[in-house]
C-alpha cells in the first residue's frame, strides 16, 4: 500500500469515527466536499443544532389614511400612530416597532385589487381636489410565553385605531405568529457543540500523523420554523484532516 493510499484510509476512518460519535451529525452532514489532496482526507460537511422557543409572538399592522388635504391627513395619522405608541409604551415584552411610513402623497391608479395602497412619486405635487394618501406599517410584538393571552391582547392593540365607518381610513393586522428574534444569539452554544466534536476526532488522531483543519466557523447561523413555538437553529462548518507530511511535500 502506497503513503497516499494509506493516509487517505485512515483520514476516512477518522471521519467515520468521528460520525460514530455523533450519529446526529453522521445524518444532517452532507457529502464530501471534495476528493482531497494527497495524504489529505476530503473536508466533510459537518451540522450542530439546536432546538430552541420562540423569543415573541408578533404581527404586522398597516394603516393608510386618505383625504384631501395633505396636512390634515398627516396630521390624522399621526394621532393614530400617538395611540399606537401608547399603548406599548413602559411594558416589558411588549413593542410596537415602525417598519416604514410615507406622508400624504398622490394616490397611483392600480388594477390591483389586492394591494393595500398605492402611491405615486412623493414629491409630486396634487392636483385640485385629487385625493393624498398616508401610510405606516408597524412590527407589534408581545411576549411568546403567554401564548393565546399574548395573541388576544395584541389584536385588542391593534384595533379601533381606525374610524371603521370611514372609508378613508384604513387597517389591517397580519396573522399573529411565533417569531425568533435573531439565530446568532445562539451562534456561542452551536461553537461550544463544535468545540466538543474537535476534541472527540482529536482523542482519536495518530499523534504526529494527522491534523485537523476546520473551516466554516464564521458562517451565518440558520434558523427553521419547526412549527407552535419551536425552532431549530444550525451551523455546517467543514472538519478535514491533514498529515504534515503530505504539507512538506506540497512546499
Amino acid at each position: 500500500m502506497t503513503y497516499t493510499t494509506g493516509m487517505r484510509s485512515l483520514s476516512v476512518a477518522l471521519l467515520t469515527t468521528l460520525s460514530l460519535l455523533r450519529p446526529d451529525l453522521a445524518r444532517a452532514g452532507g457529502d464530501y466536499a471534495g476528493p482531497g489532496t494527497p495524504g489529505n482526507a476530503p473536508d466533510r460537511v459537518q451540522r450542530v443544532q439546536v432546538e430552541v422557543a420562540a423569543d415573541f409572538l408578533g404581527t404586522t399592522l398597516e394603516l393608510a389614511i386618505k383625504g384631501k388635504d395633505r396636512t390634515a391627513v398627516d396630521a390624522r395619522l399621526e394621532t393614530i400612530l400617538e395611540t399606537l405608541r401608547k399603548r406599548f409604551e413602559g411594558q416589558d415584552g411588549w413593542e410596537a416597532r415602525e417598519l416604514d411610513r410615507t406622508f400624504a402623497a398622490p394616490v397611483r391608479k392600480s388594477g390591483s385589487k389586492s394591494s393595500f395602497i398605492s402611491l405615486s412619486v412623493e414629491d409630486e405635487e396634487p392636483k385640485a381636489d385629487q385625493p393624498v394618501v398616508a401610510t405606516a406599517r408597524f412590527s407589534l410584538r408581545g411576549p411568546a410565553e403567554n401564548g393565546l393571552k399574548t395573541v388576544e391582547i395584541l389584536r385588542a392593540k391593534a384595533s379601533d385605531l381606525v374610524d371603521l365607518k370611514n372609508e378613508d381610513e384604513r387597517s389591517r393586522v397580519s396573522p399573529i405568529a411565533y417569531g425568533l428574534a435573531s439565530a446568532e444569539d445562539h451562534r456561542d452554544e452551536l461553537l461550544d457543540q463544535i468545540k466538543e466534536d474537535v476534541a472527540n476526532a482529536k482523542s482519536h488522531l495518530p499523534e504526529g500523523e494527522m491534523r485537523l483543519e476546520i473551516a466554516g466557523l464564521a458562517d451565518p447561523v440558520q434558523v427553521r420554523h419547526l412549527g407552535g413555538n419551536r425552532f431549530v437553529v444550525w451551523m455546517n462548518y467543514r472538519l478535514g484532516f491533514v498529515s504534515p507530511k503530505a504539507e512538506k511535500t506540497t512546499k
